[in-house]
C-alpha cells in the first residue's frame, strides 16, 4: 500500500512538473507579447500626453494674446476719451477768454488739467506702443 502511495504521488508530483514547463514557455511567449503590447500602450499614452500639453500651451498662448488684445482696445479707448477731455478743456478755456469771465486762478487751473491730461496721455502712449511690441 505505500508502493503505490509513493507512486500516485510521484506521478502527481512529475504530472504537475510537467505542466508548469509546458505553462512556463507558453508564459514568456505571453509575457513578451504582453510587453510589446505596454509599449505600445505606453507610447500612445505618452502621444496622447504630449498632444494635450501641445493643446493646453496653445491654448495658454491664445489666451495671452487674446489678453493683450483687450489691454491695447482698453488703453486705446481710454487715451481717446483723455484726448476728448482735453479738447473740451481747452475749448472751455477758449470761451472763457473771449467772455472775459474766468479769472487768471481758474485759467491756470485749466491750463494745468489740460497739461496733467497731456502727460496722462503720453504715458499711456508709451504703454501701447510696449503692449503692441508684446504683440
Amino acid at each position: 500500500m505505500k508502493k503505490v502511495f509513493v507512486l500516485v504521488v510521484f506521478m502527481f508530483v512529475s504530472i504537475t512538473g510537467v505542466a508548469q514547463s509546458d505553462t512556463d514557455g507558453s508564459s514568456t511567449e505571453i509575457t513578451i507579447e504582453e510587453q510589446k503590447e505596454m509599449e505600445e500602450v505606453k507610447k500612445k499614452v505618452e502621444k496622447a500626453e504630449a498632444k494635450a500639453k501641445k493643446e493646453k500651451k496653445e491654448a495658454a498662448e491664445k489666451k495671452k494674446q487674446e489678453k493683450l488684445q483687450k489691454q491695447i482696445k482698453s488703453k486705446e479707448k481710454y487715451i481717446s476719451s483723455e484726448k476728448k477731455q482735453i479738447e473740451k478743456l481747452q475749448s472751455q478755456l477758449e470761451k472763457g477768454k473771449l467772455k472775459g469771465t474766468l479769472s487768471p486762478v481758474d485759467i491756470q487751473k485749466k491750463e494745468d488739467k489740460i497739461a496733467k491730461g497731456q502727460m496722462k496721455i503720453m504715458k499711456e502712449q508709451e504703454k501701447l506702443k510696449k503692449l503692441n511690441r508684446k504683440l
